[in-house]
């Protein structure tokens, strides 16, 4: 009967689950850090090591300042005043995370965006501007106890693009005393490279922080098509809902991003700073709505600021 008896227990102890070590956490556990679940703004690069579909589209409108045309002239005369122009601009982004071990991730993916003037003037002033790229990127990431990560990760975007630029080409034919059709369309391939230092801290399962320090190495999308350098700053700060009220699944995520330049020539000065409203009901999905306001310059060197309106959609398993 002993024998029995200890049979059964043996049985029934090997058909529970084992206990989960940090290193074989679930999937959907492993954007949380100290109980708080993050929401990871598109302007912010995350420490995680996870599996997971990602899918991010924009519709922005802007204006950018420049000089006063006169149309009723051919061609158009260009006057000593300025203006601000309208444009529209449409983004879609889509990317495929693998976790290979507990600190390290391989990323593929497209990324694609046109922008268009859509005001009187504004499609000989701002131009056209149509781009596609794919991604590559590596991450190496280590945990710091249960409420902090830390991360180095690489990128690579390479693909075409395709702008008319008719106002600056024409200035640039003013200035070199000649014309031909490369002065107002480009069409070439270009490149980027990015090296990101980030970090997340969960401080209670309602709040988190996230930090990243990015190097960027670009091709320019100006006129002359020159290598440009530049450094990045972002931070952001996350509040959950649901930890406090359970019947409320919703997070809010606020994030600010500078980008400027190093050397001479450098990438232009940009801020961009954003609030987010998410879905936090389900671990394995991240779903949600960002608003971005952004300052700077475009690659006509036109000062410019737009909004943009995005949807963020992420699925781990």
């Amino acid at each position: 009967m002993r024998q029995y008896l200890l049979a059964v227990s043996l049985l029934a102890a090997a058909s529970l689950p084992a206990a989960a070590s940090p290193e074989e956490q679930p999937a959907s556990g492993r954007r949380e850090l100290g109980g708080h679940q993050f929401m990871v703004s598109h302007l912010i690069e995350d420490p995680f090591s996870v599996t997971s579909f990602g899918a991010n589209f924009a519709f922005g409108v802007g204006q950018a300042l420049g000089p006063r045309l006169d149309l009723s002239t051919f061609p158009p005369t260009i006057q000593q005043e300025s203006k601000w122009y309208s444009y529209s601009t449409l983004v879609q982004q889509l990317d495929l995370t693998a976790r290979i071990t507990e600190n390290l991730s391989l990323r593929a993916g497209l990324l694609a965006g046109v922008r268009q003037g859509a005001s009187e003037g504004s499609a000989l002033v701002v131009g056209s501007n149509v781009g596609i790229s794919g991604i590559l990127g590596v991450k190496g990431s280590v945990a710091l106890g249960d409420s902090l990560r830390l991360s180095l990760s690489g990128q690579g975007a390479y693909g075409p693009r395709l702008n008319l630029l008719i106002l600056q080409g024409l200035i640039n034919a003013q200035k070199a005393g000649s014309f031909t059709a490369a002065d107002l369309f480009q069409d070439r391939n270009a490149m980027s490279l990015v090296a990101t230092a980030a970090a997340a801290w969960g401080v209670t399962p309602w709040l988190g922080f996230g930090l990243n320090v990015q190097y960027l190495h670009t091709k320019s999308e100006d006129i002359s098509g020159s290598t440009q350098d530049g450094m990045a700053a972002a931070g952001s700060l996350e509040l959950d809902a649901r930890p406090l009220v359970h019947w409320l699944p919703l997070g809010a995520d606020f994030s600010y991003r500078r980008t400027g330049a190093v050397g001479n020539g450098g990438l232009a000065n940009q801020d961009e700073w954003s609030w987010g409203i998410y879905y936090t009901g389900r671990r394995d999905l991240m779903l949600g709505i960002e608003v971005d306001q952004v300052r700077g310059r475009l690659e006509t060197e036109l000062s410019a600021k737009q909004t943009m309106g995005w949807l963020n959609f992420r699925y781990y398993w």
